[in-house]
């Protein structure tokens, strides 16, 4: 109970700093801070109650806030172009906004050519290409594809619909291993083909969340083809497989950014754990897994942690009955023999304060609440200003 009233006052902290004191203490930072603070502080105290209760909570706010974020940067499109369509002066000024998902297909030309692929500013924009690659860098050293269940705005929109349906009508398990291989050939195929192109194949061709935010005008086939595409492909992976398989297919399939953040994961301090001893082989984990990092060769084999694709969302760990799986830090050293193991706090209130899944899920929310409080704000007041007039 202690930690957990700590926990929540240093959150609470954060949030009215970067939501309410950076934005002037507005009626809308005000209203989101209190949805902020709702979120943690319910999550934190289902968490102390049992393992993985606060799962719900997590969905809840990357939903609102995909929606929120989208709603936010279609407005601003609207006023600054008059349309969601981008402009020729947009592209030869490089005004688009860098979008994370980009990252991987831009680093390679970057390397060889020195230049930039993608038609966006270096610096001095809220998008600019600089500030997006060290959020990235700082989040791969952090919570690393934690973005992908925490953070990102796009993955909201199928953590939303996965859940429209109370059981999966197409189950998936058997094709874990061929999902995720088909995800890294994938990965591969747009990274060499934005380098031999020099372009961003994914973003011209693949995104499903153009529907959502910026697209090319339609003028021509091929950019007819690729609206088709586009559309296709959200209402395809974003929508409807999402809510058959009650997994994120989209994340788990097609995502350039998803497939990069599994490599680099390695990096992350934070990694899930499976107690093979407390294990019982019964598969819920891998029910549970929206991500597709569990399979059954991951439970017989005994591996001892989820496969490379997992983003640390927690859903295994509420579906254990066993409560075998848990967070825990990349560096942890195992017991040796002598029993000059790791050192744990005997302090029950410190030992829960700095436990790995405490500290991810303070990092992870931390991450969350400054990268979003500038687009909800702006849909709240939008929200605000249709009641007001």
């Amino acid at each position: 109970m202690i930690s957990s009233l700590i926990l929540s006052f240093l959150m609470s902290f954060l949030i009215l700093f970067f939501v309410v004191l950076m934005n002037n203490f507005s009626i809308a930072s005000l209203i989101y801070a209190a949805f902020l603070i709702f979120i943690f502080v319910r999550m934190t105290f289902a968490e102390k109650k049992s393992d993985g209760n606060g799962v719900i909570y997590r969905r809840i706010f990357q939903s609102v806030f995909a929606v929120g974020f989208c709603a936010a940067f279609i407005a601003d499109l609207i006023a600054e172009r008059g349309s969601m369509a981008i402009t020729s002066s947009a592209m030869s000024n490089a005004e688009l906004p860098f979008c994370h998902i980009a990252i991987p297909q831009v680093l390679t030309p970057l390397l060889i050519t020195k230049s930039i692929i993608f038609p966006a500013r270096i610096s001095g924009h809220y998008a600019a290409v600089a500030s997006m690659l060290l959020i990235w860098l700082i989040c791969t050293l952090t919570v690393g594809r934690g973005w992908c269940s925490w953070i990102c705005f796009y993955g909201g929109w199928e953590e939303g619909f996965r859940h429209v349906s109370k059981k999966p009508r197409i189950k998936v398990l058997a094709k874990n291993k061929e999902i995720r291989e088909f995800q890294f050939g994938f990965f591969f195929f747009i990274i060499l083909a934005s380098l031999c192109e020099l372009a961003c194949i994914y973003c011209e061709w693949f995104c499903p969340f153009k529907l959502v935010t910026e697209y090319s005008p339609v003028n021509s086939i091929p950019s007819l083809i690729a609206t088709i595409l586009f559309v296709g492909l959200f209402l395809g992976l974003v929508v409807l497989l999402p809510i058959l398989t009650k997994k994120r297919m989209q994340c788990s399939t097609l995502c350039p950014f998803g497939a990069f953040a599994s490599l680099t994961d390695r990096f992350s301090i934070f990694q899930m754990k499976i107690d093979s001893e407390k294990c019982v082989g019964c598969m819920k984990c891998a029910s549970a897994c929206p991500f597709n990092a569990i399979d059954i060769k991951t439970i017989q084999e005994k591996k001892g942690r989820p496969e490379i694709t997992c983003a640390k969302c927690g859903e295994c760990i509420k579906a254990c009955p066993q409560k075998a799986i848990s967070y825990e830090f990349r560096f942890t050293q195992k017991k040796s023999g002598c029993g000059c193991g790791k050192k744990s706090f005997s302090n029950p209130v410190f030992k829960d304060l700095f436990s790995p899944g405490t500290l991810f899920r303070f990092a992870a929310f931390s991450f969350a609440v400054i990268m979003s409080s500038g687009f909800m704000i702006k849909t709240i007041n939008m929200i605000i200003g249709v009641f007001v007039k």
